[in-house]
């Protein structure tokens, strides 16, 4: 088949995060099946984006609407790219978001002899009063409608978009990773426990880093490492570093390029993402795929589908308290890192995971499917969902 990925913004920072990681995952495997793929994104001019197998057209993106983050971003030129080549695609595959460059591309191929539309999210489309979504969804909810399926990640995430648009088409569609050869662990000097991603509210940098002083008080021997593009709580994390005094054992060092995450979570000993409500977050499926012990919050929507594949550290039961929060996630990774033996045992259990549930093949084997024409087998009725 002649395949289109289209994707908002690729950056040598890896600031789009997961959308990113899934399109290379998914990408890659379509051409690995011998499919001819093609991707469409808006880019940085910096960043160097090759998948094996893969015909990247990148297209110089800026801030049309100042303030706005990636919903302001317009990459010109891209749409007309498409719309000429309309014809040459049997599916347009756009990794949509309520934003300028994805939204138009959705928007012009929907409803319209020609290619297949697929649109995929990943957790992005939900519920939202704020002005600028409600101006967005005056196109969005038309594009949910048109398509020939949506792709939703989890139960909750159906119900967010069928709450957007309740003639949405869902379809199921995880998330999955390749599991590249295993590699023995020094498991010598000092652990690292490692964040790594973007530092913006919802991940809970801040969470991360009052784990870690109060571990270091505590006495516990370990470096504790945060990478990741800033998204506003890099000046409040570096102050909360330099309030704490613990020198070089709490430290940013600045952000990894695109495809880079995997091999650096692979060096360290543990790996957290203490992110609130995440749908279904792609680094902790990299972190799990190279036998990195990994810590996430309950609130994760795939926490119960990992099982005992993952570390889990429990919410505050009433509101708010960062304290609580705080305190509970240094416990999850204090036994972690003070029982060598159950990090082995988790980062073993994790790998297994990925390879029994959630590997790239078995996507691949999805996407097929439904680009093919098999999308009612996995179509998600109203009554199927929670």
């Amino acid at each position: 088949m002649r395949i289109a990925h289209v994707l908002t913004y690729i950056s040598a920072d890896g600031a789009f995060g997961g959308p990113l990681a899934v399109l290379s995952e998914q990408t890659s495997e379509l051409a690995r099946r011998g499919h001819r793929v093609e991707v469409f994104a808006g880019w940085d001019g910096v960043a160097a984006f090759a998948p094996e197998g893969v015909v990247a057209h990148l297209f110089p993106a800026r801030q049309a609407v100042p303030g706005a983050g990636f919903s302001g971003l317009i990459a010109p030129g891209l749409r007309r790219a498409l719309r000429r080549r309309r014809n040459d695609f049997d599916v347009i595959h756009v990794h949509l978001a309520r934003d300028l460059v994805t939204l138009p591309v959705a928007h012009a191929f929907r409803r319209g002899r020609g290619p297949r539309l697929f649109l995929q999210p990943h957790g992005m489309v939900k519920p939202d009063s704020r002005l600028r979504a409600r101006v967005f969804d005056r196109w969005v909810r038309p594009v949910l409608r048109g398509a020939t399926g949506t792709f939703a990640l989890t139960d909750t995430d159906a119900g967010r978009l069928r709450a957007v648009e309740p003639q949405v088409r869902i379809l199921d569609l995880p998330n999955g990773v390749s599991v590249p050869p295993a590699v023995e662990r020094a498991g010598d000097g000092r652990p690292e426990v490692l964040f790594l991603a973007r530092l913006q509210p919802r991940k809970r940098v801040l969470l991360f880093a009052d784990a870690a002083h109060r571990l270091l008080r505590a006495g516990v021997d370990a470096d504790f490492v945060i990478v990741g593009p800033d998204e506003g709580d890099l000046p409040a994390l570096q102050e909360r570093i330099a309030a704490a005094a613990s020198g070089d054992r709490v430290r940013y060092e600045g952000s990894v390029p695109p495809g880079a995450g995997r091999d650096r979570m692979a060096r360290a000993d543990v790996y957290v993402l203490p992110s609130f409500s995440e749908p279904f977050p792609m680094s902790v499926l990299e972190a799990l795929s190279v036998g990195t012990p990994t810590v996430i919050s309950e609130t994760c929507h795939i926490a119960d589908r990992l099982g005992d594949a993952v570390a889990v550290f429990a919410e505050p039961a009433t509101g708010d308290d960062p304290e609580q929060a705080a305190a509970a996630l240094a416990d999850a990774i204090g036994r972690l890192l003070a029982d060598p033996s159950a990090r082995r045992a988790l980062g073993a259990r994790g790998r297994r995971a990925i390879e029994d549930g959630f590997s790239i093949a078995r996507i691949g084997d999805l996407l097929d499917g439904y680009y093919a024409g098999g999308a009612s087998a996995g179509e998600r009725r109203p009554a199927d969902s929670d």
